[in-house]
């Protein structure tokens, strides 16, 4: 059972060309986008939509180094309120 999420190449009706998409598991596929980043800097140079799948598959390549690289972001512990009666 694989639980990491992959970069996976799809054929983009649209435009006739090649799309990048997260795949995971529990997700099923979802478009890349901004909420990736984990709070640093999203990397639009790399992109997301190209005419060669060669050029997809090389994106999809530095679409996993970069999100791998990422640091675990940890969720601040919320503070349970206290009731005051």
């Amino acid at each position: 059972m694989n639980n990491q999420p992959s970069f996976v190449v799809r054929g983009d009706l649209e435009s006739m060309g090649w799309v990048v998409r997260l795949s995971h598991e529990s997700m099923g596929e979802v478009p890349i986008g901004p909420r990736l980043a984990k709070g640093t800097e999203f990397p639009r140079k790399i992109g997301v939509r190209f005419e060669k799948k060669s050029d997809a598959l090389r994106a999809c390549e530095e679409w996993s180094k970069w999100y791998f690289a990422q640091p675990a972001v940890k969720k601040p512990k919320k503070q349970s309120a206290k009731y005051v009666a």
